[in-house]
């Protein structure tokens, strides 16, 4: 296990952003296990907001059996990936967004003071970036990654996901490219 100073991370707001397949998940997935090394597990959330490979694009973090933490997810949809043309891509990335903030609210109910996001970008392509900003102020510590990339050509899709990191590295204590 690589070792990971997670007093860095604490009490603060981490985006890790990269393109496709640039390692943002290993290393979320690395800072993640130091911490319930550390013994953090039961004060962890994770929002998993990735959906599942498509084109070896994509993918849940990998959570051992019997983990502590409180670990929210749901069946997301690759929009670009998935979506026969733009205006199917929107609806997708739209119903995405809905069934994410119902994860939003259950981490509402059920907060933790750490909170990891596991691609952050398939909510902002569509969901309500000040209620995303709410939902992480419900911790103090957030770890969250992000595709930041050239991988996916230019839509209203990629544009409104691509405004909305640059503003969420805006309000980030640190942001780490891959």
């Amino acid at each position: 296990m690589q070792d990971v100073d997670i007093q860095h991370y604490l009490n603060r707001q981490t985006l890790i952003a990269g393109d496709v397949n640039s390692g943002k998940t290993t290393k979320t997935t690395t800072v993640l296990e130091q911490f319930l090394h550390a013994g953090y597990g039961e004060q962890i959330a994770v929002l998993d907001l990735s959906p599942d490979p498509v084109q070896g694009i994509g993918g849940k973090l990998p959570l051992g059996p019997g983990t502590p933490v409180m670990y929210l997810t749901t069946q997301i949809i690759a929009p670009r990936l998935m979506g026969r043309d733009a205006e199917h891509t929107l609806e997708l990335a739209a119903e995405n967004a809905r069934k994410i903030e119902g994860l939003f609210a259950e981490f509402a109910r059920q907060k933790r003071d750490i909170l990891f996001v596991n691609d952050a970008t398939l909510y902002l392509q569509a969901g309500n970036y000040y209620l995303f900003l709410e939902t992480l102020a419900k911790s103090s510590t957030r770890i969250i990654n992000a595709y930041y990339g050239i991988t996916f050509a230019d839509s209203e899709l990629t544009k409104r996901e691509r405004t909305l990191t640059d503003a969420l590295m805006g309000v980030s204590d640190e942001v780490i490219r891959m």
